[in-house]
């Protein structure tokens, strides 16, 4: 079974994280009901996935560089020269 999902905001993109962990949490428990620890652990370390994810985060960067600048400007007009 192949999914694929999109996002255009970080909400939906975390939503979407939680969403993809969670199917995996079901399938490995569906794979091994009743399994400990360490067989869980071993099972996921060996079963084969394939997962590719693109993340784009330059609209961010640059909001948070924006961001920077701005309380840049406001430190330096707001800070009292000493002298």
């Amino acid at each position: 079974m192949k999914q694929r999902w999109t996002a255009a905001t970080v909400a939906e993109a975390l939503d979407i994280l939680k969403a993809a962990r969670d199917q995996l949490d079901s399938r490995m428990l569906a794979l091994a009901p009743g399994s400990d620890y360490r067989e869980r652990d071993r099972l996921e370390k060996e079963t084969p996935l394939f997962l590719a994810i693109d993340l784009d985060l330059t609209t961010l960067e640059q909001a948070t560089a924006a961001k920077h600048q701005f309380n840049e400007i406001v430190r330096s007009d707001t800070t009292p020269e000493v002298g």
